[in-house]
């Protein structure tokens, strides 16, 4: 047996390692390493004539210089090391895995350079193959032991992936189906099971057709990790388990109820053997991987059946054991517990019981005891616990529709402490404490939320400005209660928004403060408020900052336009006067950069102009003079003609014809007024990180770009969108996009004229990289519909959410009032951040009248006849359109009735008054198109025109004047394309 092992100390290995640490220097130590390779090297040569011991030590040795990180000296030992595998001695064999392991690049079989870790994998195998497979057909558990262990350090990479034809796929196999069985085994130790599924995880990672082609071993890998009373088999086989989850959700269903009530008997029954406990706390490690398992298969589930509830998948009785653990687990951690460890542990049961409790459809006590809980963690005086908890926290608020938090007594009672986060010294505490303040601001408190940010703007962290003027600037455009609130505040915003970064780079988004420009122009009442507001942060920012700080550059731009523009409007106020608009500007002029400057001399122009006679006006002229002469091209281009235009006439005539006010603003001169509109209160709309978008604030009425209301700028369509558009004209369900980010499907439900077209959004930068979308925003659906009676609406129903990892849900609403023209679908616009990277979609959403259409059947094909005749009789041409179509594929009469059937209509059979409608092959169908005015009956006749059956004559007949060819036109898109 394997027991004999030597169990005395190595004296030679442990001296050899003594005189390397009593080296003088590193020369000393290579030239003792050269001395004692090359007499190993002798040594070696008659290997099979030493004795164990000996044997052991030199190896040792090797190992050792080898890890010493010399590499190039080992060039020798792995022939001996492999002998060492076949040896009957325990520790010979348990020394020669490891040595093998580490030796297993060294130069003496490593002739050429193995440039792939696909090419390394296979090497390993090769040398080693006939070894493992000798000690996994031992009857030995040690042996076994040692042969899985080596399997699953050796083999462990998500890089390679082996595939049926390569050349030693039938060895991979071969380990692969030994290593299964020593998991399946009924008589082998648990030690051997726990051993096994690591390894088995790591094989199937990179051969994952084994599981495709061996239906049958996935039951009975799930039969042993359900029957299992080892906790250390069942910890063990969670990797297991989640790779087989990745491959098929549904095959791991099955294994929901046996996880849930292992939870349940820790958890709430305390039925733990004792060794697995930690100090009072059962088992954690377990519960905290089950309940991550759960999760990720309610995430994985709900991707692939589209569904939100996990009632729909998962038995009540599962529901209610896995509820009842979440509960318990919020409840125990809600306790004041003794000793750091046992904090620990209960702290890490808590992070993973809220991320699934949100699943669960938890009850209102549940998420309120977990909330309690969290902010009890988040004011502790570990570091890590308190990032933990506020990252907990902020996943918790995110993922559900309401918060306790979030109503206005337990958010003043707990303002208090999220404030004193801000001025953390841990920035990643602060960081979290902005997210959750974010997070939590809704209708009731964007107040609070955002006067705070402001007042801490000025004292947070310089690599923190950027993010939090971002955020300030989209709370204040989601909230906003009217224009002038909104005005104000990002006004605040700009006059502390001074100074740039490390990089050069201001704090201030430079849309933040040019939206502003827009939204003044463009707002008549405005402009005469944000003056004076502009004007008295000039001379007092808004800050508890020192008095002497220097003025925002970015407000400075925003006065230099408004200022030029609006002034005189407040020029009858002594305090705001024109003089003292300009010595605002003249002082600020001198302290802001090239770009700003040349704004602030435009602004000079506009005020001499239409202020001539003021003392100020030699000023403004002396400093034209002054700055023709500047080293900048543009300041001295700029100074040198506002010059010569201030004093070619001395009543400024030339000036006056030059200088003109600025226009509205219009999508042909700025494509961010599109997502100007009415300001409405919507709480809970898109909690983006990308820049403020001003759509709250209403445009002047000759913005419209066009006589229709539509943009006069088409925007430019995703690629690949036509696709879907073409499939929803088609099909009431299926796929609208996709990409390498995300998926859209869609559902639409049919009430007469009205639809509902339900998107849902899916995730899959998550399933491929864990990346979660962030900032989902449907900012736009741009109709191309008439402005006046138009003749469709639409609306969003349910808008999605902000951020997720999964999916979310949109609903659409559309009403189709009338004639739906050609060339009105609308376009809509989204965005996302993902990764870091900002991302935009503009996909053309089909509304066609023909999909408001149901079938009518007819008692026969003579009626169809009559009806047809009649229609030709009252409308004539007025009533029919006609056209001759080719078809890329042979469509026989069933499938062409499969599709008018699918379309809506109502197919008609053909009759024996027709002698010849079988051989022209015609298919005729019937329906009713609905719209909120009226409803139109609507006739359809294809006729064949030869035995091909891929050329046939549409002819459409409506008892509407005008409505055939635009049924026509749907029909030709569904059957032909555009493209």
């Amino acid at each position: 047996m394997l027991k004999n092992q030597v169990k005395g100390p190595m004296k030679g290995l442990n001296q050899f390692i003594v005189d390397l640490r009593n080296s003088k220097d590193q020369e000393e130590e290579l030239k003792k390493i050269s001395h004692e390779v090359n007499n190993i090297r002798s040594k070696m040569q008659s290997f099979s004539s030493l004795n164990g011991s000996q044997r052991k030590k030199y190896i040792c040795k090797l190992i050792y210089v080898y890890i010493l990180g010399n590499p190039d000296l080992v060039d020798f030992g792995f022939r001996e090391s492999k002998e060492l595998l076949v040896s009957s001695n325990y520790g010979e064999k348990k020394l020669g895995y490891l040595a093998v392991s580490i030796l297993l690049n060294s130069q003496e079989f490593g002739k050429r350079p193995l440039f792939t870790a696909k090419e390394h994998l296979n090497h390993a195998l090769t040398e080693i193959h006939e070894y493992l497979v000798q000690d996994l057909q031992s009857q030995d558990d040690e042996v076994n032991c040692l042969a899985i262990q080596m399997i699953a350090t050796c083999f462990t990479t998500s890089d390679v992936i082996i595939q049926n034809t390569d050349k030693n796929a039938f060895k991979w196999m071969e380990i692969i189906d030994m290593v299964y069985a020593s998991l399946t085994s009924p008589i082998n130790k648990p030690v051997v099971k726990q051993k096994a599924a690591i390894a088995l995880k790591s094989l199937l990672q990179i051969y994952p057709d084994v599981l495709v082609k061996n239906n049958n071993w996935t039951p009975r890998i799930l039969k042993v990790i359900e029957e299992s009373k080892d906790f250390s088999v069942v910890l063990s086989s969670i990797g297991l388990l989640n790779l087989i989850l990745q491959q098929s959700p549904d095959k791991v269903r099955s294994v929901i109820p046996s996880v849930a009530q292992r939870l349940y008997s820790i958890v709430v029954e305390n039925q733990c053997p004792p060794q697995y406990y930690y100090y009072d706390t059962p088992a954690p490690w377990l519960v905290v991987k089950l309940f991550q398992f759960v999760e990720h298969f309610f995430l994985a589930y709900r991707d692939l059946k589209t569904k939100a509830l996990a009632g729909e998948f998962v038995d009540i009785e599962t529901l209610n054991k896995l509820r009842q653990c979440v509960s318990k687990s919020i409840k125990v951690a809600s306790h004041n517990v003794k000793g750091l460890p046992n904090r620990n542990s209960q702290s890490s049961i808590l992070f993973q019981a809220v991320s699934l409790a949100v699943f669960l459809e938890a009850s209102p006590e549940a998420i309120n005891g977990a909330s309690n809980a969290l902010l009890m963690l988040i004011s502790t005086s570990d570091t890590n616990t308190r990032y933990l908890a506020l990252d907990a926290l902020i996943k918790l608020i995110g993922r559900l529709d309401s918060s306790n938090l979030s109503s206005p007594e337990a958010f003043k009672d707990n303002l208090p402490l999220f404030t004193k986060l801000l001025h953390e010294k841990d920035i990643s505490i602060r960081r979290k404490a902005l997210d959750l303040l974010y997070t939590l601001c809704d209708g009731s408190n964007f107040t609070l939320v955002l006067n705070e940010l402001l007042e801490y703007f000025p004292h947070a962290d310089l690599n923190m400005k950027s993010e939090l003027s971002v955020k300030i600037a989209v709370l204040a455009e989601n909230f906003a209660t009217d224009s002038t609130w909104y005005v104000s505040t990002i006004l605040k915003l700009l006059s502390i928004g001074g100074g740039s970064n490390a990089n050069g780079s201001s704090f201030i988004d430079k849309e933040i403060w040019e939206r502003i420009v827009q939204i003044i122009v463009n707002n008549d009442d405005l402009q005469k408020k944000a003056c004076k507001i502009i004007i008295n942060l000039i001379k007092k920012p808004f800050s508890s900052a020192p008095a002497n700080i220097v003025s925002s550059e970015s407000l400075i731009k925003v006065a230099a336009f408004i200022l030029g523009e609006f002034g005189e409007q407040v020029g009858d106020i002594e305090d705001l006067s024109i003089e003292v608009q300009f010595r605002l500007l003249y002082t600020a002029y001198f302290g802001v950069s090239l770009a700003t400057r040349a704004l602030l001399l435009t602004s000079f122009l506009k005020i001499l102009v239409k202020n001539p006679d003021l003392t100020f006006v030699p000023d403004i002229i002396d400093l034209f003079e002054a700055e023709s002469q500047s080293i900048d091209l543009e300041i001295q281009t700029r100074a040198y003609e506002y010059l010569k235009l201030s004093t070619m006439h001395s009543d400024f005539r030339l000036a006056k014809n030059v200088v003109r006010g600025i226009p509205a603003f219009n999508q042909k001169e700025n494509p961010f007024l599109s997502r100007l509109g009415v300001v409405s209160k919507q709480p809970g709309l898109s909690r983006s990180l990308s820049a403020v978008m001003a759509k709250n604030i209403k445009s002047r009425p000759e913005d419209t770009a066009n006589g229709n209301g539509s943009s006069s700028i088409k925007k430019t369509l995703t690629r690949n969108w036509y696709s879907g558009y073409h499939r929803m004209l088609h099909f009431d369900a299926g796929i609208f996009y996709e990409d390498q980010l995300v998926k859209l499907t869609y559902r639409i439900v049919k009430n007469n004229a009205m639809l509902c077209i339900k998107f849902t959004i899916i995730n899959l930068a998550y399933k491929a990289v864990g990346r979660n979308i962030t900032g989902f925003n449907v900012h736009d659906v741009e109709s191309f519909a008439k402005e006046q009676n138009p003749t469709y609406t639409i609306h969003i129903k349910l808008r999605p959410q902000a951020d997720f990892s999964d999916k979310t849900q949109m609903d659409v609403d559309v009403s189709i009032r009338g004639i739906v023209e050609n060339g009105e679908d609308p376009i809509m616009s989204l965005n996302f951040m993902c990764g870091g990277s900002f991302n935009q979609l503009h996909l053309k959403v089909p509304v066609s009248l023909l999909k408001t259409i149901s079938p009518t059947p007819l008692n026969s094909g003579a009626d169809f006849e009559r009806r047809w005749t009649q229609i030709g009789l009252h409308l004539g041409a007025e009533g029919e359109s006609s056209l001759v179509v080719n078809l890329a594929h042979r469509h026989d009469e069933a499938a062409l009735e499969r599709s008018l059937t699918r379309i809506g209509f109502a197919v008609i059979p053909n009759y024996n008054s027709d002698p010849y409608a079988e051989e022209r092959k015609i298919t005729r169908g019937a329906g009713i198109v609905h719209t909120a005015k009226t409803n139109y009956g609507v006739l359809i006749k294809i006729e064949s025109l030869n035995v091909t059956d891929k050329d046939f004559t549409f002819t459409v007949r409506c008892t509407g004047g005008g409505v055939a060819p635009v049924i026509m036109h749907t029909l030709q898109e569904i059957f032909v394309g555009r493209y």
